[in-house]
């Protein structure tokens, strides 16, 4: 897995990380829910992030912008020109990533029938939980605030889950 720069050098990653205490909600905003408004617990938005399809996304706080790709079976999250974190399928998994930010590596199971995804560090410490609505509207994120990647890994498994539950339904794939 490819090394990405320590996490917290985006100047937006600590501030939030800091400021949201280990949470944030996700609502979507117009119809077909290809934004959304990234809230504080006291209802402060802070952030939106933006679908454009499953293969790119940006996230915005503030004048700082972080991208999301994807290439061949590869998931990036630039920030501020510095690559954040890299993630991919574990094996022949397609509900299991192996992500890696900062040199170390994380797991998580996404449950797009579910509607949730969950991230374990390195030591299977949990690190961030992602669960939404029935209708995928309606998201909330829990995240270690004292790890430098979970921030970041929260709002990419946002991005990841929001934009492939449409496609899992569509192509009728049943979970096993």
């Amino acid at each position: 897995m490819d090394r990405a720069p320590e996490a917290a050098s985006p100047s937006w990653g600590y501030n939030l990380r800091r400021n949201l205490g280990g949470s944030f909600t996700a609502r979507a905003r117009g119809f077909l829910a290809t934004e959304f408004a990234l809230l504080s617990t006291n209802g402060e938005e802070f952030g939106r992030l933006r679908l454009r399809g499953t293969s790119s996304a940006q996230f915005e706080s503030g004048s700082h912008a972080t991208g999301f790709g994807v290439s061949k079976k590869r998931y990036r999250m630039v920030a501020d020109g510095e690559q954040v974190l890299v993630a991919g399928p574990k094996g022949r998994s397609i509900d299991v990533l192996e992500i890696s930010c900062d040199g170390r590596t994380y797991e998580a199971g996404v449950g797009l029938f579910r509607n949730r995804a969950i991230a374990h560090g390195p030591g299977g410490e949990r690190v961030a939980r992602l669960s939404g609505g029935l209708m995928g509207r309606r998201y909330e994120a829990l995240f270690a605030a004292e790890d430098g990647c979970a921030f970041p890994i929260a709002v990419f498994l946002l991005w990841h889950v929001a934009a492939n539950r449409r496609r899992a339904y569509r192509a009728g794939n049943l979970p096993r």
